[in-house]
This record gives C-alpha cells, sequence and structure tokens, in this order.
C-alpha cells in the first residue's frame, strides 16, 4: 500500500540551528503514528515541516506520492487534515460554525456550506459527545472544549491522512480516551494518522505505530508492541521506568520513584 506520508532525512527547524537531524518515517493508510519524546526535541516541528509551516534545511517530505511543494494548498486540504496545539480565536463563532470551517476546501465558488455539509459537522459532533456545543458561543468555551472542536473540524474536512498536534492537552481522562478512541476508529477503516502525544500509555493502547524522537533524531520507530519497551523508554527520557500488565493485556509505563 503507497504511503501516506514519506520523509527522508528530514532536516528542519527555525533559525541557523535545525531542530531536526535526519528523520526518516512512512504513514500509510489505516496506521496512526504516535510520537512521543522530551518537551524541546522537536515532536511538533516534524508535523509543522510536513505542512510546510516549519522549513526544512534538507531531505524529503511526500505526500500522497508527490513531493510536497507540488501540491496546491486547496488541492492537499481535501487529503489532509491538521488539528493544531494552539487555540485560534473563536469569538464571534457557535460551536458549529467553528466546525463547518473544516469544510472550507470542499465548498463551491460561494463557499457557503450546504445542509449536507452541516449534518456532516453534527453527526461528527455527536459522534465526540459535544454536540451541545454546537450553539455554544466560542467566547464561553473552556480549553478542552476548544480542543474537541478543533479536532471535529479536522475529521469533518474528511481527509486521508490526519495530522494532531497534542490532540489530548487539557482534556480531562473520558474525553483523552474517547477522542483517542474516534480516531483509531477511523485508522482502522482506512484512514492515516500521526498524533504528538506526551502520555506512553495511551500510546500504547490506542497507536498503531511509534516514533520516539530524542534531540531531533529518531531513536526508534516501528509498531507499538515492538518499540515500546522498558529500555527504550529509560533512553528516550532519561528516567528509570516501571512496566506493569494489567489483567486486561494491557501494557503499562511509569517512571520509578527517585529513592528518598
Amino acid at each position: 500500500m503507497e504511503p501516506l506520508l514519506v520523509t527522508r532525512e528530514l532536516v528542519a527547524g527555525y533559525g541557523a540551528r535545525p531542530v531536526l537531524h535526519g528523520v526518516d518515517c512512512e504513514v500509510r493508510p489505516g496506521e496512526l503514528w504516535a510520537v512521543l519524546g522530551p518537551n524541546g526535541t522537536g515532536k511538533s516541528t516534524l508535523l509543522r515541516a510536513v505542512l510546510g509551516v516549519a522549513p526544512w534545511v534538507r531531505g524529503e517530505v511526500r505526500l500522497f506520492g508527490r513531493a510536497r511543494a507540488e501540491w496546491e494548498p486547496r488541492a492537499l486540504a481535501r487529503k489532509l487534515a491538521w488539528v493544531p496545539q494552539s487555540f485560534e480565536p473563536a469569538e464571534g463563532f457557535s460551536g458549529l460554525e467553528l466546525v463547518l470551517m473544516g469544510r472550507g476546501p470542499h465548498l463551491g465558488l460561494w463557499g457557503l456550506p450546504s445542509a449536507k455539509d452541516t449534518a456532516l459537522a453534527r453527526a461528527v459532533l455527536e459522534e465526540l459527545g459535544v454536540a451541545s456545543l454546537a450553539d455554544r458561543p466560542g467566547e464561553a468555551l473552556s480549553g478542552g472544549e476548544r480542543r474537541m472542536l478543533l479536532l471535529a473540524r479536522g475529521l469533518v474536512q474528511e481527509p486521508e491522512l490526519l495530522l494532531l498536534d497534542e490532540p489530548t492537552a487539557f482534556l480531562d481522562v473520558a474525553h483523552q480516551v474517547g477522542t483517542l478512541d474516534r480516531v483509531r476508529a477511523r485508522v482502522d477503516a482506512g484512514l492515516g494518522a500521526v498524533a504528538v502525544l506526551h502520555d506512553v500509555n495511551l500510546a500504547a493502547a490506542f497507536a498503531t505505530h511509534v516514533l520516539l524522537l530524542r534531540d531531533g533524531k529518531v531513536l526508534a520507530r516501528g509498531p507499538v508492541d515492538t518499540v515500546l519497551e522498558r529500555g527504550a523508554l529509560e533512553a528516550l527520557y532519561g528516567l528509570p521506568m516501571e512496566t506493569a500488565l494489567a489483567p486486561s493485556g494491557a501494557r503499562l509505563f511509569a517512571p520509578r520513584a527517585p529513592s528518598r
């Protein structure tokens, strides 16, 4: 199956000092890649470089079989959706209007959403368990509620590839699990996705593959059951780790408490 995303020897960053150093990865349909690593190691920069927002110095980015530079923005937006880490101004818009912005690449000359577009947006809000936010004014939304609407906007875009930068930030545990569960359901149906995460256990529970980044370099990458193990995580975070097996069979990871 042809990859949706390929990076080869990617060197990218800001200013004179690159953040990423020779990053290789491939994402195919039906794969959810979790990107893990310490703060400042280049996880968000990787996604932004794929989008063309963070300049790369050397290497290659290919999307859907074509070089990133060959894509016209609107055409790419019909196939790739981006759920950013930071919030955008929401004042003056309802929750439904914010989500409908994701239909923009698919709209006609006048840019007006149809009844079908509105029905799709409401269905996604219902799927995510936040249908009550449809009529909520943007200025009355909490950080977590805005996060859920950003995800809904990305899903309404109906992409083939979904990039998510810390999609579980600002969310309670139930919504963290619900968010990744809905993304994984779409991945199982053929979507490709890359998510920057900080919670190793969420990555273990929902990702199919993981990419471990430290100091802008790939420490390890591959299927989650192969890569997520104590030694790799200790090298990634510079901390001793404990592992356990839950009665359900799920693997659990936690930093070892320092001796006192």
